[in-house]
């Protein structure tokens, strides 16, 4: 598959990897919607083999759905 990225997109992307490659890396992206931050996070996790996992907000979201999201997460970190 060909893949045109710019120079900034780039720039931000290997500073993704290496933030998440880091021993307990992790990075919360802030800024504009549109502009490709989550796509650029699930690229640079899929490069260093990462699982992403992302909270999915609804009208119907409350605390039981948060440690349900939580509960996912755990299981998947353990053995």
């Amino acid at each position: 598959m060909s893949l045109v990225i710019f120079d900034d997109a780039l720039a931000h992307l290997l500073r993704l990897c290496r933030t998440i490659n880091a021993p307990s890396g992790s990075a919360m992206l802030v800024g504009v919607g549109g502009s490709g931050k989550s796509s650029l996070t699930r690229l640079s996790a899929s490069i260093c083999r990462h699982f992403m996992f992302q909270i999915a907000l609804t009208k119907s979201y409350n605390l039981m759905s948060f440690f349900e999201d939580i509960k996912t997460l755990y299981e998947r970190a353990g053995p």
